[in-house]
C-alpha cells in the first residue's frame, strides 16, 4: 500500500487494534500479538518512529502519529473486508480467512478491491441472482445437488435486507450518506459513484459493512466530517451522496 514492508504495516495494524481494545499499546502486547520478541518489536518501532509513523520512547506506550494512524486504518479496513469476503462469499474457514486476509491486504490493488467490494454487495444484496450464485457455489463446494424446492436466501451477514422485487429495491432506511445529520450513523451498503471514484473510496476504507458517523454536515467550502469506525475522515459532499448507508437508530453505538 505504501513504502513500508508487510511486517511494518502489520505492526501499525496491531498497534491500532490494541488501542481500540485496550486504549493503549505496550511493547509486550505488540510482541504477543505479532508472536515475536520484545527486541524485535523495539527494532521495528525505531524504524517506524524514524519514518514518522509512531511516537515511542523506551518503556513508554506506543502512539500512532496522524500518518501512522491513517495507514493503519486503511490496512485494518482492508483486512476486515477481505476476511468477510473470504468467509461469507468463498466459504473459507474462519481461521484460514483471517490468515489469508492478512496476506492479501498488503498487495491488493485499489481496482481489484473495488471489484471485490462490488461483487460482495451483489452476492449479499440481490435476492435472486446473487443468492442463487452463493447457494450454487456452496453446493458445488460440498458436491451436493441443489434442492429446487428451497428458495435462495441472502448471506447471513448481508449489509442490508432487500424488500420488493429486483436488485434495486432498498430498505426504507437506506439513504445517501449526505442525507445524514450530525450525530447520525449508519453502515455502508454500496457505492454508486463512477468506477474511478469508487475505487478511490474503497481504497480509503469505505467498504461494505463499515460503520460511519457524521460529525459535521457539509457547509459552503467545507467537506463532510465523518468518523469511520472511530477514526476521523473528511469527504466531499458530492461523493458523500454516492455512499449508500443503512441508517442506524441514534442509540446504536
Amino acid at each position: 500500500m505504501g513504502t513500508l514492508s508487510e511486517s511494518l504495516e502489520d505492526y501499525l495494524e496491531i498497534i491500532l487494534q490494541l488501542q481500540q481494545e485496550k486504549r493503549v499499546a505496550r511493547v509486550r502486547d505488540i510482541a504477543a500479538r505479532k508472536k515475536v520478541s520484545n527486541a524485535s518489536v523495539s527494532n521495528a518501532l525505531s524504524r517506524l518512529a524514524r519514518d514518522g509513523y509512531v511516537l515511542h520512547e523506551a518503556h513508554e506506550f506506543v502512539e500512532l502519529t496522524d500518518r501512522g494512524a491513517e495507514l493503519a486504518r486503511r490496512v485494518l479496513r482492508r483486512h476486515e473486508f477481505l476476511e468477510r469476503f473470504l468467509h461469507d462469499v468463498l466459504l473459507v474457514s474462519p481461521e484460514c480467512a483471517e490468515a489469508d486476509a492478512c496476506a492479501i491486504e498488503h498487495h491488493v490493488s485499489a481496482e481489484t478491491l473495488e471489484r471485490l467490494a462490488t461483487f460482495y454487495q451483489f452476492v449479499c444484496s440481490c435476492p435472486h441472482a446473487g443468492a442463487s450464485i452463493r447457494d450454487g457455489f456452496r453446493n458445488c463446494c460440498t458436491n451436493v445437488l441443489p434442492d429446487p424446492s428451497v428458495r435462495p436466501s441472502r448471506c447471513a451477514n448481508a449489509p442490508l435486507s432487500i424488500t420488493g422485487e429486483g436488485c434495486g429495491a432498498l430498505e426504507d432506511n437506506v439513504v445517501p450518506l449526505s442525507a445524514l445529520r450530525p450525530g447520525d450513523s449508519g453502515v455502508i451498503v454500496r457505492l454508486t459513484a463512477p468506477s474511478e471514484v469508487r475505487a478511490r473510496l474503497t481504497d480509503a476504507g469505505l467498504l461494505p459493512s463499515v460503520h460511519v458517523e457524521v460529525r459535521r454536515a457539509a457547509t459552503e467550502g467545507r467537506d463532510v466530517e465523518l468518523s469511520v469506525q472511530g477514526c476521523s475522515m473528511g469527504m466531499d459532499a458530492g461523493e458523500a451522496g454516492t455512499v449508500m448507508v443503512r441508517k442506524l437508530p441514534n442509540d446504536v453505538p
